[in-house]
């Protein structure tokens, strides 16, 4: 189980927020370190701006040159984009987990909204082998909480589907909102039945998909609602490069510690 601090995001936000760790290009935030700059300076770093002429000019009077100018880089907090993905499949049911789960999001939901987070929610489709977006990007409380409730259950756990779609979703919301740091957190039982492919294999696909989510930088967490040793649900977790609950500490409050972490 990781239970480690991630670093701090590297990408510079366009805009700040309330949430995660993460470099701004506004004149907003702290100053941390100085930068080469990207086209005009509007920001300009003086100190170390008048010890690169310094380093350049070894005698005479200080003249600072266009080679010589930084920028301030500076450290603010941004809101997350949760993209929630909830096994809502008959084995979950099967194990009296689906209310519990639902309960665990709706308390996550909770949290998010009242920080300025954004949320959306991934689940699958009722009789269908396939992921459904039931909620896209929204800071709505009340909505979350009314297609929360009406989800229905799955006969088949298209996961990797799922996981896709919510990868995707995230990109484009990204793209639209480029202060937002995206974050995944998938309740599942890590039992996946439905490959990409027909003829493939569910639990590559999935394992693909988590090690994508990875590549894009999008953090994961895993809740797991297995038994001990039931499923796959670590083995994702670690292949997203993301943190991994196990039963026994599936609640509320270990999630929001979890978001809190990468926060």
């Amino acid at each position: 189980m990781l239970e480690r601090k991630l670093p701090r995001d590297s990408l510079e936000r366009a805009r700040i927020g309330r949430r995660a760790r993460s470099l701004v290009s506004l004149r907003k935030g702290k100053y941390t370190r100085p930068r080469l700059p990207r086209g005009a300076v509007s920001d300009v770093a003086v100190d170390a701006t008048l010890r690169a002429a310094a380093t350049r000019q070894r005698r005479g009077p200080l003249a600072v040159e266009a080679g010589d100018l930084r920028r301030k880089l500076r450290f603010h907090r941004s809101p997350f984009v949760v993209c929630f993905v909830l096994d809502n499949s008959w084995s979950i049911h099967a194990e009296r987990m689906i209310e519990r789960a639902k309960g665990v999001v709706l308390r996550l939901v909770e949290d998010a909204t009242t920080r300025g987070d954004r949320i959306a929610l991934v689940a699958f489709k009722g009789g269908i082998p396939e992921a459904t977006v039931v909620l896209p990007p929204t800071s709505s409380l009340s909505l979350a909480y009314r297609r929360l409730r009406r989800i229905p259950l799955s006969g088949q756990t298209p996961l990797a589907d799922a996981l896709r779609r919510a990868r995707i979703l995230l990109r484009q919301e990204v793209f639209k909102h480029p202060n937002a740091v995206p974050l995944v957190v998938v309740v599942t039982d890590g039992l996946p039945t439905v490959p990409l492919v027909r003829g493939g294999n569910a639990l590559a696909d999935v394992l693909a998909e988590a090690r994508r989510l990875k590549r894009d930088r999008v953090h994961c967490v895993v809740a797991d609602t297995a038994p001990a040793a039931g499923g796959s649900a670590g083995e994702i977790a670690l292949a997203a490069g993301g943190e991994h609950l196990p039963l026994e500490r599936l609640a509320a409050e270990a999630l929001v510690d979890a978001l809190e972490r990468i926060a």
